[in-house]
């Protein structure tokens, strides 16, 4: 659990505890609140002890490399559950959406094409952005419009799609050669349409901002220790308890996630990442009861560049945005400004998907 992570990185054999040291800063705070005697059937009611009120733990890991913060704190780790109730009203709402404001529905109709066509997939279509974010901005539009029934064989397709749509922009315009993949999935995630859509881009000059930074972390880890900040990062997860095995990818319940249950996921190309990824998402919404979540695929540049993008891979996180029916927002000033709140412990993420037999991927 995530309360004993200075005792476990201590227990580490000494070079992995090298890596922890050299990567995280760990600070491991008590705070007290005096709650009122009346105040003290609400909280059983919504926490069910009033002690852990009046002391709490709160965990505040720091990427010394990338600078992501996350504060962990148990008694936030309430996470709500989506029942069989919750589920229903989402379907109905879905529905409804898809029903009256489905613009998506019949893409080559109405939505605008790139200049070098569409790409079209056994599950999905391209189109071209009518608002962009970006000077190649550009849309996977699946062809079930409902966003969270695909299957790891439609999923593996959109990224495909994904993929060959950032090729063609690439061949268009040579300049243009970092690539990304996202996936807002309901409005709670960002998502504008109900219909179910991935976005990808291609811009010139740097990668976007999060991106450069953890290639940033790299070269100067690699600079400052000889090693492979990737390599090493993945093999302190494992021996942590915080990686779910693949033969082709790393996936780890990071330790400075973004969102709650965050997974990153590397793999040395795209290529590999798409199969465990596709299988990954789809175990999360029938499993774990994620409905709005994001997802952004992150790979190296396309053609060779002035930084050095060598032990970079193809990278994947993924999280959670909680309830999506409800109206209150899971990012704040403290998230956009400061350090990232996070409600779910990575040690419980990473065991709810480590059951037998189950890997992502798995036949």
């Amino acid at each position: 659990m995530i309360a004993t992570i200075h005792e476990q990185i201590a227990a580490l054999p000494p070079a992995l505890r090298a890596i922890a040291e050299r990567m995280y800063h760990v600070v491991v705070m008590r705070s007290q609140a005096v709650p009122p005697p009346a105040m003290e059937p609400w909280i059983i009611e919504h926490f069910g002890d009033v002690a852990q009120i009046r002391e709490q733990l709160v965990v505040k890991v720091t990427n010394r490399l990338t600078l992501e913060t996350a504060l962990f704190n148990p008694v936030r780790a309430h996470r709500p559950h989506t029942g069989a109730a919750e589920d229903e009203a989402i379907e109905r709402w879905i529905a409804h959406e898809l029903a009256e404001h489905d613009i998506f529905a019949y893409p080559e109709r109405d939505t605008t094409a790139d200049v070098f066509g569409r790409i079209r997939g056994r599950f999905c279509v391209s189109a071209s952005n009518v608002a962009k974010y970006d000077g190649w901005h550009g849309l996977v539009i699946f062809d079930d419009p409902h966003p969270l029934r695909p299957g790891p064989a439609q999923i593996a397709d959109f990224i495909d799609v994904a993929l060959r749509w950032i090729a063609a922009a690439h061949a268009h315009d040579p300049a243009a050669v970092y690539p990304l993949i996202i996936w807002n999935c309901l409005p709670k995630s960002g998502a504008t349409m109900m219909h179910g859509h991935m976005q990808v881009a291609l811009t010139r000059g740097m990668h976007f901002a999060r991106v450069e930074c953890w290639r940033r972390a790299a070269e100067s880890y690699r600079a400052a220790t000889g090693a492979p900040f990737f390599a090493d990062l993945a093999a302190l997860h494992d021996a942590l308890g915080l990686s779910i095995r693949h033969d082709n990818a790393h996936i780890l319940a990071h330790l400075t996630p973004m969102r709650n249950g965050e997974l990153l996921l590397c793999a040395d190309t795209a290529e590999q990442l798409i199969a465990p990824l596709a299988a990954l998402v789809r175990r999360l919404i029938d499993e774990q009861g994620l409905r709005a979540f994001n997802l952004a695929i992150a790979l190296p540049p396309l053609a060779a560049t002035a930084e050095d993008w060598s032990g970079v891979p193809a990278m994947a996180r993924i999280g959670d945005r909680g309830n999506p029916l409800t109206n209150r927002n899971d990012v704040g000033a403290m998230e956009l400004f400061a350090a990232n709140v996070i409600s779910t412990d990575p040690f419980e993420v990473a065991a709810a998907l480590q059951t037998k037999n189950q890997e992502p991927g798995a036949a």
